[in-house]
């Protein structure tokens, strides 16, 4: 999970801009997303992310560059390494041989 966390970050970080504000425009390109719970500590909290939803969704290049990252950190039997730029929008299940 620390290297999934340390690889979003870094990801958002490329596209120039906050790690939440990427988490937050992923799920809303996700058509089988229909609910997202928010915890905020103050207004302000509030305000900047309704102002992300307000972008829209992540370009598709992006979103694909998240997913390539969850295949490579998810469950172990379903991770994969495998998951090259290449593959365009295409991942695999299985387990990786070590």
């Amino acid at each position: 999970a620390d290297e999934a966390t340390r690889a979003y970050a870094a990801l958002a970080q490329s596209a120039g801009m906050p790690l939440t504000e990427m988490v937050l425009r992923w799920v809303q390109g996700r058509s089988a997303v229909t609910t997202s719970l928010l915890g905020h500590t103050a207004l302000e909290q509030l305000d900047e992310h309704l102002r992300y939803f307000r972008k829209g969704a992540l370009p598709d290049d992006l979103a694909w560059e998240i997913d390539r990252i969850h295949m490579r950190n998810r469950l172990p039997i379903f991770a994969s390494t495998r998951v090259g730029k290449d593959w365009d929008g295409e991942g695999e299940i299985g387990e990786p041989i070590p």
